[in-house]
Parts: C-alpha cells; structure tokens; sequence
C-alpha cells in the first residue's frame, strides 16, 4: 500500500467514524478503545512526519513554501466553496451571514484563529453549530511543520521531542481519563498523541531504518493494546512504493464534515451517502486547485 492509498483510507475512516455521532448515532469504536476518526487522524500525522521530514532534509531553504502550497489552496477553496454553497440554506439574513462568513474563511485560512460557526447554519442536527470539525488537525499539523523546521530536523531533537510527547500523552491518557471534557486538558492530549506520532514518523525517516514486514505485522495485532505507540511501525513497514494518478485523500478530508452535516440536516446521512456525496468535491478539489498548486512548488535547490 503506497502513502496516497493509505492516505486516502485514513481519510475514509474519518468519514465513516463522523458518520455516527452526526447521524445521531453512538460513535463506532474499535474493541471499544480507539474510534475509527482517532485512528484515521493518526495515520496521517505518522505519514506526515515522515514524508516533511524527507522535503526538509531535500531542501530546507523551500521547506515552508512547499507547505503552504500544500495545505493552503485546498483549504481556501473549500472554505469559499462551504460559505456560498451554505449561503442558500442558512436562515440568517444576507446581511448578518455574509460579514461572518467572510470572517469564517479569514480565521481558517489563517489556521491559527480558527472558527467553527456560521449563522443560520446547522443549528438542528445531532451536532449542532459546527461547519467543518476536523479543521483543528491542520492547525496541529502546521505547528509541528515549523517545530520541525525550528529544530532544523535534528534526529536527537526530533527524538527527544517524541519521547516528550509520548511521555505527556502516557500520563495524560492515566492522569486524566476525562481530558475531552476541558478545552487545556483536551488541547493537551490531542498535542501528545499526534505529536508522538508526527515526531515518531520524523524520526523512522531520520534514522533510515525500514520497519520489517513482520514488525509491521505484529504492530497491528497489538495496536488494540498499547493504541498509538503501536502506529508508526504499523504504518511504515506496510508502506510500498508507488503512486495514485490522483490523490484525493486531502479533498476528501476537509469536504467531508460539512457535506455530512448538509446529509444530516435534511435526514440523509448514512455511510454510502457520506462516502459518495463527497468524492466529486474531492476530485474538483484535486485536479482544479491541488495538482495546480503543487507545480508552482520550488524545485530543491542543490
């Protein structure tokens, strides 16, 4: 399975983990621990960390450019593309929606102040006056971006950070079995978990060790024990080269919160309704915005 594949999956497992609590519905969960959005999520910071980590080392000076372009156009279009499609069916008037929907799409951009509300918009579903829940990862994501520029990829920094935030997520995980329920300690744990993660891939590519298919085998088996620490072995020992004609799995990812909403405003969201509604966003998202904005990447410089 090569990196746009596997991407592509964690993308749909998010889709099919939102699927539940915004249909209503108990959220769908693996030996009751691990729920298959937190399983989609860690996928992709493991992946990130190993993949950035390789563009910094290529060329350290086009680092943070190539990823801007990587996140931002996408991102763009589709908070332009969310506030007109939902400025037909927000109950709000034209002059209140507008302003705060222009706010809505600076804010996010900015990934930082991020914002989750628009007026008149989704305020009877089963998870009321949330647009797009998932845009709080790529905040996350762009912060270990420039950690790991700041750290100029260091193995020892970069290992060290790993054990920190492996350390945080382990107490975090005993210490405080309710951290969903405060922003800090909410805040806190997501950090740790997808810090491990992201620093844990950083560090695989740093170390040019290959993960043995057989490790990567018995990774899978006890991830239902030890959860995440189980994940980046997992992940990158069942990597093989290749690649899709085309990637989706970003497209797929920041469509498909508010698509599902829409699905379960009007009572139609199930699992085939979600998957499929969201692909043609997807596809427009890639060939219009994402693949024109990776060829205006720099070429590394020697």
């Amino acid at each position: 399975m090569n990196f746009d594949l596997m991407r592509l999956v964690a993308a749909l497992l998010v889709v099919v983990s939102h699927t539940y609590p915004l249909s209503g519905q108990p959220p769908l969960r693996i030996m009751g621990v691990e729920d298959l959005g937190a399983l989609g999520v860690s996928i992709f910071f493991v992946i990130s960390g190993y993949l950035v980590t390789g563009s910094y080392q290529r060329d350290p000076r086009t680092y943070l450019v190539k990823r801007l372009l990587r996140i931002e156009p996408g991102l763009i279009a589709s908070l332009v593309v969310t506030v007109v499609l939902l400025g037909f069916f927000t109950t709000a008037p034209a002059a209140d929606y507008w302003p705060r929907a222009a706010l809505y799409v600076l804010r996010n951009a900015l990934l930082y102040p991020a914002t989750y509300e628009l007026p008149g918009v989704f305020q009877t579903v089963p998870v009321p006056n949330v647009v797009n829940g998932v845009l709080w990862t790529l905040r996350l994501e762009f912060t270990f971006y420039l950690v790991l520029m700041l750290i100029r990829a260091r193995l020892a920094l970069v290992l060290a950070l790993g054990a920190v935030c492996a350390g945080a997520w382990l107490y975090m995980t005993f210490a405080y079995p309710d951290w969903a329920q405060d922003r800090v300690t909410r805040i806190a744990y997501l950090g740790a978990r997808n810090g491990l993660l992201f620093f844990a891939g950083s560090a695989l590519f740093l170390s040019r060790w290959k993960t043995p298919l057989w490790l990567a085998g018995v990774s899978v088996v006890t991830f239902p024990l030890i959860g995440p620490l189980a994940l980046p072995t997992a992940v990158l020992g069942l990597m093989r080269p290749g690649k899709l004609s085309a990637d989706l799995s970003y497209g797929v990812y920041i469509y498909a919160f508010p698509v599902q909403q829409m699905l379960a405003a009007y009572g139609r969201l199930d699992l085939l309704t979600g998957v499929i509604c969201v692909l043609p966003f997807a596809v427009l998202s890639w060939f219009l915005v994402e693949r024109l904005a990776m060829k205006l990447k720099p070429r590394d410089l020697p």
